[in-house]
């Protein structure tokens, strides 16, 4: 076969050589050879099927400390729907009906994928790959197909789709790229392939009848391309780019635990989003000092039982100890939205992302919310912590966070329990009311951190899952560069201080804006730092000319500035 170049959508930059494998489970081939039998003898099999399937999950969890947080939460979302009794009840109900289990499974599948597609927003709708993910996991064991394995190294896995457990279990060392036809940024297979750091892209249009397996493969995740059968020269050209990417990285890696201080002395605080403690091992080897983001919502969503103070406690205690004297910027419970808790039992919402989430669930449950408050207290006599409120629209929500931390505090005192009294408490700054309250807000705070994710879906009215408007979501839109020039001006004029959590801190092009603005705090994916650290190092923070970047009108007239100043 001649030279074949392909292009898609990027997701993880970088640049992979290697061969193709593909992705194709044969289920259809399994199907036809299947015998039936009776209604008890497949019920049997149903049930034999669902625990080889379950065990294979535990087994994947079992070693967790090779998984990424995102991997984590994905497999024990996957734990609980394969025991789901509604899920469960569908099969054996189609099973009565004296289907065979595959075919009774593939049916409920389908029931429940279709009720997924009723639902409006983009980001729920992409859950519906984790019931199929389920579906086939145990589809395989009733059909007596072996699992996936990945054959060789340097391995470029192409596929229509990957399902989420698989991309779990996939090997660093093996695989170096992931060729997806279909997918959003959103979906759980792209966010186990960003944690893995995998090169990635999506909306790439491969077929079988275009390539084989052991197909020589370059992925020019920079440029959007893909060269199938490179030809001598151009292998030998992309080879040099992948050692000096290497070598990059090795380079930055030694250079982590380097302070970031522009060349015109200012030091900015690179810290870490983590989702649970065991993040803090790689925050720490990646350089991040301290942690700005703290998202506590995972210990909740882990269990059908809400988490009591002294789980809570021992969580934050560890992450502050991780820390090693570095701030760790817990934020309070941040359910609703596209984050989903079974043991809070929240009504099913129209618009999750508007309606009953974060503040507004713990300020009516303020039992739950003195809960995680006085666990967060406890930990800062062991560190240094700061509580930060999430989606704040209204000054009230504020002072009654503050009542209640002081009643916290009380009967923490009253119970003789160790805690910090100098734990500052800052708000997340992510809807365009409390960008234009910011004035007023920051007189009563020690911090704002700015959630760029959701300030920029609420300030454009763009869906972030959505993909028909992706091309309006983004953060350097002038309207959004203006809300964060006031955010961080209103800050620094109450004497408090900015950092920012959202996407946009880890994004090298934004860096000249955000130096200029005096931005004092940039929290990202851990593995992220290394870059960001290195190029505030080689930049004045004067680069960027606030006024001239401020007078722009459009979106590209803003990236092309930033792009030339790089």
């Amino acid at each position: 076969m001649r030279r074949l170049q392909k292009a898609g959508n990027v997701v993880v930059e970088g640049i992979a050589i290697g061969k193709i494998q593909l992705l194709n489970a044969d289920y259809e081939t399994g199907m036809n050879s299947y015998q039936a039998g009776g209604v008890e003898e497949e019920k049997e099999r149903y049930q034999n099927a669902h625990v080889l399937a379950k065990n294979d999950l535990m087994e994947l969890l079992n070693h967790r400390e090779e998984l990424s947080e995102s991997e984590v939460e994905i497999l024990e979302a996957h734990q609980m729907l394969i025991d789901d009794f509604s899920f469960e009840d569908a099969i054996l109900g189609y099973l009565e009906q004296k289907l065979s289990a595959p075919s009774a499974v593939l049916k409920a599948v389908a029931d429940f994928k279709a009720m997924f597609e009723e639902i409006d927003d983009e980001y729920l709708r992409e859950r519906q790959k984790d019931i199929i993910d389920v579906g086939n996991r145990i589809l395989r064991k009733l059909l007596n197909m072996k699992e996936f394995s990945i054959e060789g190294e340097q391995v470029v896995l192409c596929a229509k789709d990957i399902e989420p457990s698989i991309m779990a279990g996939l090997s660093e060392k093996q695989v170096k790229a992931i060729l997806l036809g279909s997918g959003s940024k959103t979906s759980h297979t792209v966010i186990i392939a960003k944690a893995k750091g995998f090169v990635t892209m999506v909306g790439v249009d491969l077929s079988p009848d275009e390539v084989k397996d052991g197909d020589d493969v370059v992925v020019d995740a920079l440029k959007g391309i893909i060269l199938i059968k490179p030809d001598k020269k151009e292998l030998e050209e992309y080879k040099v780019l992948a050692k000096q990417q290497e070598e990059e990285h090795r380079y930055l890696m030694e250079r982590a635990q380097l302070p970031a201080r522009s060349k015109d002395g200012k030091e900015i605080l690179v810290a870490a989003n983590i989702s649970n403690p065991q993040d803090m091992e790689k925050a720490v080897a990646y350089g991040c000092q301290g942690v700005g983001l703290y998202r506590t919502e995972f210990l909740f969503m882990e269990s059908s039982q809400l988490p009591d103070e002294e789980r809570q406690f021992e969580a934050y205690k560890s992450v502050a100890k991780q820390a090693d004297g570095n701030l760790c910027v817990i934020r309070t419970l941040d359910i609703g939205g596209d984050k989903h808790c079974e043991a809070l039992q929240l009504e099913q919402e129209e618009n999750p992302f508007l309606g009953f989430r974060a503040i507004r669930i713990c300020l009516q449950d303020r039992a739950l919310f003195k809960t995680q408050i006085k666990a967060v207290l406890r930990a800062g006599s062991h560190g240094k912590i700061g509580i930060m409120i999430p989606m704040v629209t209204m000054l009230s929500e504020i002072l009654n966070t503050k009542e209640l931390i002081e009643e916290a505090k009380q009967e923490l005192k009253a119970e003789n329990i160790p805690f910090s009294s100098e734990v500052q408490v800052g708000i997340m700054i992510e809807t365009p009311a409390s960008a234009i309250m910011a004035p007023i807000f920051a007189k009563h705070v020690d911090f704002f951190s700015i959630g760029t994710n959701d300030l920029v879906q609420y300030t454009l009215a763009v869906d972030r899952g959505n993909q028909k408007v992706s091309y309006l979501y983004d953060y350097f839109n002038p309207a959004v560069l203006h809300s964060i020039y006031r955010i961080v001006t209103s800050a620094h004029e109450a004497g408090i201080w900015a950092g920012m959590c959202g996407e946009m801190a880890g994004d090298r092009l934004a860096l000249p804006f955000l130096l200029a603005l005096g931005v004092d705090e940039l929290s990202m994916s851990a593995s992220q730092a290394p870059m960001i650290k290195e190029q505030i190092r080689n930049m004045d923070c004067d680069s960027c000319d606030l006024e001239k970047i401020l007078q722009l009108k459009d979106t590209q007239e803003v990236r092309t500035y930033l792009k030339n100043l790089l």
